[in-house]
């Protein structure tokens, strides 16, 4: 009898080991993205894979080497590079390598949102990370049930979440909760069945915080779409950006992301010249410390009138004399 469960046993250990063909992480085939510095890609232990190359935007690279003992003690069979994808639609395609022969291939197509304003195609779901399926394959590196105790830490070095999430707060500009990792204060850690979702709708979880912008909204005669729509991160970046206010781009790219038509006519006026209002400018003579551009005289949040003036006005020659006052 014992002879027979020793004979057993191996052949029931060989069924139990769970097998993983090459497969594409992120971007997953058939999703949109809006963040390109991650390439994950699992090559799988069916086959054991040596070495892999990696294709897309028309450049493919040379074979990169998994098969160091240092290597898959530090990574396993994960490969995590930093692409840099162009906007819009793509392909990836990886190729595995074992004894220096093509032994596997794989492709996602996806779809990379560079800006605000693009959408994506229908074909193309947004790609959502936290899943249960997915985050067991990254538990063998990563603490994906995380306790109270340690999302509550403030440092990168020790939240969890800073072991992946850390450098999207690379930015001059980082919103107060991210900056200390507090990020199940937005975030819902016990939502399903993805994990993470922002625990309340966008707007009452910004007014958590920003009761008097709430307000000051309320007080408006017009407000403008997407306030009216309670989607603040239209235009603002819940964690970081490079541009004050953490808005997601410079503030005329963000405008030109909706209104494209006013980069192309003469705005407001036709001057002597033959040129329009100008868009941007080195100062703004209402404000002198920043740069002219569309908030010069469009408050993005609403205001008076159906141009959504500055400073409450209504009436289009007194906006003129907040710089044209002779």
């Amino acid at each position: 009898m014992i002879k027979r469960l020793l004979s057993i046993l191996p052949v029931l250990m060989l069924v139990a080991a769970p097998s993983f063909a090459l497969e594409i992480l992120y971007p997953a085939d058939g999703t949109s993205i809006v963040r390109s510095d991650f390439l994950i890609i699992k090559a799988g232990n069916d086959p054991v894979i040596e070495q892999i190359t990696v294709e897309f935007g028309g450049a493919k690279s040379g074979k990169i080497d998994i098969s160091g003992a240092e290597y898959r003690k530090a990574f396993g069979d994960m490969v995590i590079l930093e692409p840099g994808f162009e906007p819009g639609a793509d392909t990836i395609k990886v190729e595995g390598f074992a004894g220096g022969k093509p032994v596997a291939r794989t492709q996602a197509e996806f779809f990379y949102i560079d800006r605000p304003g693009v959408t994506a195609p229908t074909k193309f779901a947004p790609y959502v990370l936290h899943t249960p399926e997915k985050e067991e394959l990254c538990a063998a590196c990563h603490n994906m049930q995380p306790s109270p105790e340690s999302l509550d830490n403030e440092s990168a070095d020790k939240n969890p979440c800073g072991a992946c999430h850390a450098r999207r707060l690379n930015y001059d500009y980082v919103h107060g909760p991210a900056g200390v990792f507090q990020c199940a204060y937005c975030h819902d850690v016990k939502s399903a069945p993805v994990k993470y979702a922002t625990r309340v709708e966008e707007i009452a979880l910004c007014a958590e915080c920003h009761e008097h912008k709430i307000d000051e909204f309320k007080s408006r005669q017009f407000v403008h779409g997407p306030i009216e729509a309670g989607l603040c991160s239209v235009c603002h970046d819940s964690h970081a950006s490079a541009h004050f206010g953490q808005l997601t781009a410079a503030v005329n790219d963000l405008c030109m992301g909706c209104h494209s038509k006013v980069d192309t006519t003469s705005h407001v006026v036709r001057g002597f010249s033959g040129k329009g209002h100008p868009l941007e400018g080195p100062v703004d003579p209402s404000t002198p410390d920043r740069r002219f551009s569309c908030i010069g005289c469009h408050d993005p949040h609403g205001g008076n009138s159906s141009a959504y003036f500055q400073r409450g006005i209504s009436a289009r020659m007194e906006l003129c004399q907040m710089c044209h006052k002779k």
